[in-house]
């Protein structure tokens, strides 16, 4: 009879803690979601413009996929000759065209290491990371540099 209580007991705990399990605890199993932002400008025009960003960061567009709403770029790889692995950040973009004359740009980061030692490969997409702000400030930029040129023709 002991035991059964205890297990009841034990089984009750269980289920409490999943109820009450920290807000980073059930962050760091969910998807990570893409950082959004709306610009100015129809999806090609600010397809261009995030190329021309992309470029800026030292980044380099590895797919493009023809069509202007997907775009993917990468940094350069970093190594470390003490631990013997490499390191290299993907960014994902999407583009969609949101209202007349807007375009919301979807930004996911993924940091991906490869160790030398074991040989092992991970990747993982990152919630926050210092690219995010960086890009959508150079994109700003690139925008408004573009829009200054058109009304000085």
């Amino acid at each position: 009879m002991r035991t059964i209580v205890s297990l009841v007991c034990l089984f009750s705990l269980v289920l409490a803690g999943c109820a009450s399990m920290p807000e980073a605890m059930r962050e760091r199993f969910s998807p990570v979601p893409p950082k959004v932002r709306t610009f100015d400008g129809d999806v090609r025009t600010i397809f261009a413009a995030a190329k021309v960003a992309l470029k800026q960061l030292d980044y380099t567009l590895t797919d493009s996929s023809g069509a202007p709403t997907r775009l993917e770029a990468s940094s350069r790889i970093l190594t470390s000759e003490s631990l013997g692995d490499s390191r290299q950040t993907v960014a994902n973009l999407h583009f969609h065209e949101s209202s007349e004359g807007k375009t919301e740009v979807e930004v996911l980061i993924s940091l991906q290491v490869e160790s030398g030692s074991t040989g092992a490969r991970s990747a993982q997409e990152k919630r926050e990371h210092g690219f995010y702000d960086n890009f959508f400030a150079t994109l700003e930029q690139v925008l408004q540099e573009r829009a200054k040129e058109t009304a000085g023709k």
